[in-house]
């Protein structure tokens, strides 16, 4: 019931449409790097440390992971860490971050049969708050 409601709702279909649109606009500009499992997982790893460690996002405690995590996508997207491009990855990261989405992809998991993943909603809402906090900063120093 709940699956049906949730691709029933117009602002949940809008929100994947500009997902798709996204990611076909990064493949239309030469992204053709594929899934990303090795980042996604460091991503995951180091800020659940953070997480667990307390460190504030906004704080400056955060700026050594994020521009290591930032590093870690630059290189995957084979470009380098400006503010310019910070400024593309938080976009990027907010058009993913739709905790419906997730939700959605844990109803698909259930009815099939598959384990269900653990909640990405923290990691995500934590890197998108730092880079917010330190948009400007860059470890190439731009």
């Amino acid at each position: 019931m709940e699956l049906a409601e949730l691709v029933q709702d117009a602002d949940f279909r809008a929100s994947v449409r500009r997902m798709a649109e996204y990611q076909a606009a990064e493949r239309h500009a030469g992204d053709r790097t594929g899934l990303h499992h090795d980042l996604s997982n460091y991503v995951r790893e180091r800020v659940a440390a953070a997480l667990k460690a307390g460190i504030d996002p906004a704080g400056s405690t955060a700026a050594p992971i994020l521009d290591d995590l930032v590093e870690r996508y630059a290189e995957t997207f084979q470009t380098t860490d400006t503010p310019n491009y910070r400024n593309a990855l938080l976009r990027r990261l907010e058009i993913a971050n739709d905790p419906r989405t997730e939700r959605y992809l844990n109803l698909l998991h259930v009815i099939n049969g598959w384990p269900t993943q653990p909640s990405l909603a923290p990691i995500f809402d934590w890197f998108t708050c730092a880079l917010r906090s330190h948009a400007s900063s860059s470890s190439q120093g731009v």
